[in-house]
């Protein structure tokens, strides 16, 4: 008779079932973010909140023939499938080299490139090789929460730097460093997305980012160069990284393939000095990252696909923000701002100090609609007159609509 049958033993163990109190649990985290574990998504519900690409436009028949292809060439496979060296597989090193020396216009040197289980690994691992608990860094506000995460978890405080319309104040920027260094705590990285910022989708212009390297340059500061949305591009002239810009080997860029790919392939990029390189392994615990998945996507890029599916992805991204800008001028009032990006999946709106925001967030809900609020992407509370609005993830007549019952709840906010 099992226990499910005897109710008495089944009462004698859960008398003795042990007890998960908070004591017994890491204290560096002491709020489980409820996103992580959000259940199903109610259909009438319209979710303006996440940066998640679209099902629908996953390259899924491509991947298909590309894993065939894969899987019939032995001594590719048997290399993907075996535990594999910290930098990543070789395929995907191979081709990923070639994509970002077209981009950058120099070769990838030897030893200066990582593949990572997505950027957040990318994220989290070089703010460790960077940074000891206790030590200070900087990052541009707002910026994307993830990386607030990563900081605090390890112990860093992060010191946030205003943004203006073309990325981060560098004056402000200068003057931050002046004040931890007089405190005694001068900062050991400044984090940037320069190019289509999360949230606000603000790209820092050729001239500002030239500067910037100068002035990290003056005071020996490297940069962490956030470069998540680079590839998609709706309109205007590509602006080069800031680590195609560098001549002092102080950037360091990440990447990720869950915008133009897939999130679930988990694959991203550290390129940076081999210096840091080299230091990111014993921070690296699982060792090298996704084998058979970075074969895959190695031949889809062989292939030449993963270049046409991103055309793809920005004629239909394209639709995507012109829909969510058309909508925001029709439907929002005049106490509403709002930035406009030429790439990259945000909208970072701005309310009116009289518009009570409580009200607005119920009436949200009332609405149907869900937005992420500003204070996520700052450190310090900031954000209360902010919300960010995703546009990758519903199609145009579905971000209309969206639009439209988030205008009504904050005209009930006004």
């Amino acid at each position: 008779m099992s226990t499910h049958d005897d109710p008495t033993r089944a009462a004698e163990l859960e008398a003795i079932r042990f007890a998960w109190d908070p004591s017994r649990f890491n204290q560096r985290v002491q709020e489980i973010p409820r996103l992580l574990f959000a259940g199903p998504a109610d259909p009438g519900v319209i979710s303006l909140a996440f940066g998640a690409p679209d099902p629908a436009l996953f390259p899924a028949a491509q991947l298909t023939a590309a894993a065939r292809e894969a899987l019939a060439d032995f001594p590719a496979y048997a290399v993907a499938l075996q535990y594999g060296a910290f930098p990543g597989n070789p395929a995907l090193l191979a081709e990923l080299a070639k994509k970002l020396e077209r981009e950058e216009g120099r070769p990838v040197e030897p030893g200066s490139l990582m593949i990572t289980a997505g950027s957040s690994s990318a994220i989290a691992l070089t703010v460790q090789v960077l940074a000891n608990p206790g030590d200070t860094c900087l990052i541009e506000a707002p910026t994307f929460m993830g990386t607030i995460r990563h900081i605090r978890f390890n112990g860093v405080t992060a010191v946030p730097v205003p943004m203006g319309d073309e990325g981060v104040d560098l004056a402000a920027l200068e003057a931050a460093i002046a004040t931890l260094r007089a405190a005694g705590t001068p900062p050991r990285f400044f984090y940037s997305i320069p190019t289509f910022n999360n949230p606000t989708g603000v790209t820092m212009p050729i001239q500002r980012r030239r500067e910037l390297l100068d002035l990290v340059a003056r005071h020996a500061i490297p940069v962490i160069e956030d470069d998540a949305y680079g590839d998609l591009r709706y309109q205007g002239d590509a602006v080069p990284s800031l680590h195609a810009l560098d001549r002092h080997g102080l950037v360091i860029r990440l990447g990720t393939f869950s915008k133009i790919v897939a999130p679930g392939v988990r694959l991203g990029f550290v390129w940076a000095d081999p210096a840091v390189i080299q230091r990111i392994p014993p921070f690296k615990t699982e060792g090298s990252t996704n084998g058979l998945t970075s074969l895959v996507v190695a031949t889809f890029m062989k292939q030449g696909g993963l270049a046409a599916h991103v055309e793809a992805l920005r004629k239909e991204y394209r639709a995507r923000r012109d829909a969510i800008h058309a909508a925001l001028r029709a439907e929002m009032p005049d106490a509403v701002t709002w930035t406009r990006t030429d790439g990259g999946f945000f909208v970072w709106l701005t309310l009116a100090p009289e518009v009570d925001t409580d009200k607005v967030a119920a009436k949200a809900a009332d609405e149907k609609v869900v937005v992420l609020p500003g204070t996520g992407c700052f450190p310090d509370g900031q954000g209360t007159r902010n919300l960010r609005l995703a546009f990758s993830l519903n199609p145009p007549d579905r971000l209309a609509e969206g639009v439209a019952r988030l205008a009504r709840a904050i005209r009930a906010g006004m």
